[in-house]
């Protein structure tokens, strides 16, 4: 069996890359390829892959920002920040066939380290009510119901901190 190799992905990969989203998301919810192209271009450091063999099984992208929630503007137009001090994650896909196996996980994993590398302060995301456990898992924290209505799915804001020392927080 094929060993599960996680690395950035390359330009040549886009195409691969966006079929993967459009059958995670639904099409309203789902990037686009120029959506894909954008993050490539500026965000490339943050634009992890999963693979198995020569098959895409998942990844994980998003854009620096300077805000501390992930809006409706961030999925459409890129309303990026490129010294931003918050990082919004846009993907988190697992095929299908793939999920409960810890792939998103450990992506979701590569892209914190990532962020801390950059010396992100915050990272903040999105999500639909069934996956609030995994980023739980994943030391993000609640924060409520989004403002955002992409999709018109009902989004659930949490975030991380990084960089904090614990004896000077408690």
């Amino acid at each position: 069996m094929n060993e599960l190799e996680l690395r950035l992905i390359s330009r040549e990969e886009l195409d691969e890359a966006i079929t993967l989203e459009r059958r995670c998301y639904s099409p309203e919810a789902a990037a686009s390829l120029e959506g894909f192209q954008f993050r490539f271009d500026h965000y490339l450091a943050f634009f992890w892959t999963a693979w198995l063999g020569n098959r895409l099984v998942g990844m994980t992208n998003g854009i620096r920002t300077g805000k501390s929630s992930c809006g409706d503007e961030m999925k459409g137009d890129q309303a990026d920040e490129r010294d931003g001090r918050n990082f919004c994650v846009l993907t988190v896909a697992v095929d299908e066939n793939q999920r409960r196996q810890g792939i998103g996980a450990k992506l979701l994993r590569k892209l914190i380290e990532q962020c801390e590398v950059q010396h992100i302060e915050k990272v903040i995301l999105m999500c639909e009510e069934h996956l609030i456990p995994f980023y739980m898992a994943e030391q993000f924290e609640l924060k409520g119901v989004s403002a955002s209505t992409h999709g018109g799915i009902t989004w659930y804001e949490m975030s991380r901190e990084l960089h904090k020392l614990k004896h000077l927080t408690e």
